[in-house]
């Protein structure tokens, strides 16, 4: 399995380095996210802030990106400018947070939090759409390296932070923290951007017209509606952990930050190594078999983690949950791009991403209300039924052929 999975990589190493590039590019993405909830204990600390307050702050940032999805979307597939939109994305990643870090009121952070996942959420549609297009064959495979980048950048960011907070502030990391997004952006800009367009063989767009026929061809298949609630009720697991794990770990178990980075960098870890081989075998086996695997051991290891407390299986079992959560990340992306016409990949992107914010946005909040009422593991429980909940989704879908169809007829 792991030969056939390196071959893998190096072929497309070999033959192409867009792959990589757009991965690198995906890194910094979540590289600031990850840094700001190991910094979000320290902010709720200064400022005297309930879990409710720490929701809402997290909840904010996933209902002002609903603004974003659809209409970077639609300027994906309408104008095909993928490259200037991820140019856009890196540059409007790292400035929200050094906002927030120069903050000191719960209004103003919280003004700021709105636009934190700006770059985030232009990022996908073009990102995402232009490997569906690359790799029509290794489809899965494609988005799984893609997703890796978020797996490097959230399992080296809080080990390092962790470790910047033991002799730095909150507000400092979070101006330390715009360097390596400028290193990134700058590496980008020098090997990718400008050529993206003619080596990911993409067209100017489809008319208007064209644009609502597809989007509805997308509202009235069953199987994407249920992947989109799928990818919000996995999403919203995957929220929530972010949220309050870190301060589940930070003040209550009483970690050190350079320990909770690492135990969050363990997570990260198991992920990265989960993902490329849940979409290698998405890829030959078929995703539904991958997905409900996936699902159904998340569910169980969050279970068992809130369930017997125990600080050597903790560890473990952090790194179980990171290998599942994040492995069925890129198997329900390949699955929606499966089923959705090829030119609308940058609007079939952001209607999923929007159902993931969406549910997303509720989780946070959700969570501090169970923890400020019965505990902080009990709103574990209540994530880990999510995830279930979502399995359940996942049978009632019916696997459908891998082939995007083609709104318009190319011409031979």
């Amino acid at each position: 399995m792991l030969k056939k999975i390196t071959q893998q990589i190096r072929q497309l190493r070999d033959t192409d380095s867009l792959l990589w590039l757009i991965a690198l590019g995906h890194t910094f993405t979540h590289w600031c996210p990850a840094t700001f909830y190991l910094l979000l204990p320290f902010l709720v600390k200064e400022m005297g802030l309930s879990y409710s307050q720490a929701g809402f702050l997290v909840t904010i940032r996933a209902v002002a990106n609903l603004l974003i999805n659809i209409p970077a979307g639609m300027l994906v597939d309408l104008i095909g400018k993928k490259s200037l939109l991820m140019a856009l994305a890196l540059l409007a990643t790292g400035v929200p947070y050094f906002l927030v870090g120069i903050s000191h009121s719960f209004f103003w952070i919280a003004v700021f939090m709105a636009f934190v996942g700006v770059g985030n959420y232009l990022w996908h549609p073009a990102a995402i759409s232009t490997l569906s297009e690359k790799y029509p064959d290794k489809r899965g495979f494609a988005i799984a390296i893609h997703s890796i980048g978020p797996n490097i950048g959230e399992g080296i960011a809080p080990l390092l932070v962790g470790i910047l907070l033991l002799s730095l502030s909150w507000r400092s990391v979070l101006f330390v923290n715009l360097i390596p997004g400028i290193v990134i952006a700058f590496v980008l800009w020098k090997f990718l951007f400008g050529k993206l367009e003619s080596r990911a063989q993409s067209k100017n767009g489809i008319s208007a017209k064209e644009y609502l026929s597809g989007m509805k061809k997308l509202a009235k298949n069953p199987s994407i509606l249920l992947l989109v609630l799928v990818a919000g009720m996995r999403s919203m697991t995957q929220q929530g952990l972010h949220t309050f794990l870190p301060i589940y770990l930070t003040l209550d178990l009483g970690l050190s930050s350079a320990m909770a980075g690492l135990y969050l960098s363990i997570t990260q870890t198991a992920g990265m190594i989960g993902t490329p081989i849940a979409g290698s075998i998405s890829d030959r086996s078929g995703r539904k078999k991958v997905l409900t695997a996936g699902l159904f051991s998340t569910s169980i290891v969050l279970f068992i983690l809130a369930y017997f407390r125990l600080s050597w299986l903790f560890v473990t079992g952090l790194a179980v949950l990171g290998f599942f959560l994040y492995a069925v990340r890129p198997v329900i992306w390949a699955w929606v791009l499966d089923l959705s016409p090829k030119e609308l990949g940058g609007s079939a992107v952001s209607f999923f991403s929007g159902s993931q914010s969406l549910l997303s946005s509720l989780s946070p909040v959700i969570c501090g209300f169970i923890a400020d009422r019965w505990g902080i593991l009990t709103a574990f429980y209540f994530l880990a039924g999510t995830v279930l909940v979502a399995n359940l989704i996942v049978l009632a879908i019916r696997e459908e052929s891998k082939v995007s169809p083609a709104l318009v007829e190319e011409p031979a």
